[in-house]
């Protein structure tokens, strides 16, 4: 019997208030919503030094994204986290874009993986402009989708990512709490043409049954 699929999270925790729960709502990603991120959250992201997605244009990846994995017979899966306003309305509030089976980090164990390319989260000021008072917890809800379709297109919930050098110690901590590193002294599966710097995360099956059934909570 075909196993039922895991579903993306319907509520994600409140980032200000402990213990409190808020809805989100997960889309795939359309040029028109990189158009929006790009007008009204980019331009105030990029003011913001030390966030590694300042000087990112979503209306330029998501189409040159695309085109680069589909030439190496990969496809990209580009998704959208909402928001709800405190009127209902509904506020993109993270982006993602995601390899869909890419090489697992671990060679030890090798196999195919979800790599997390891009992701971007808009901080609480610029969601209140919206009128989101109340906002979600973004970067764990996009780390979940990850584990998501990871693990329903046969992949155990392995995840891969690399947290770029412009987020410096930050975002390296934010990861360290979450996923695990991989030692640089490791290296990386052959298709990987680059050096390992020490800043990749993986999950592995162990690691992804575990952030899963924590999430499944919020499904």
């Amino acid at each position: 019997m075909a196993s039922v699929p895991t579903q993306f999270a319907r509520f994600a925790p409140a980032r200000r208030k402990s213990g409190a729960n808020v809805r989100i709502r997960i889309s795939d990603m359309t040029a028109a919503d990189a158009w929006w991120w790009d007008v009204n959250v980019q331009t105030r992201l990029v003011l913001l030094p030390g966030r590694a997605d300042r000087l990112w244009s979503w209306t330029t990846m998501l189409p040159a994204c695309m085109y680069v994995q589909l030439s190496k017979g990969r496809r990209c899966r580009p998704l959208v986290v909402w928001a709800y306003a405190d009127s209902g309305r509904l506020v993109r509030a993270a982006m993602s874009i995601l390899i869909e089976r890419y090489p697992h980090l671990d060679v030890r164990a090798p196999g195919d993986a979800y790599f997390i390319w891009f992701m971007s989260t808009a901080t609480d000021t610029i969601l209140a402009r919206f009128g989101v008072s109340n906002p979600p917890s973004l970067g764990g809800t996009c780390i979940d989708n990850t584990l998501v379709l990871s693990v329903n297109d046969g992949c155990a919930g392995r995840l891969g990512l690399h947290a770029a050098p412009a987020g410096g110690a930050k975002l390296l901590n934010y990861y360290t709490a979450r996923l695990l590193q991989l030692p640089a002294a490791q290296p990386l599966p052959p298709p990987i043409r680059r050096r390992n710097d020490g800043r990749f995360f993986y999950a592995d099956d162990a690691r992804a049954a575990l952030l899963l059934s924590r999430g499944n909570a919020f499904r």
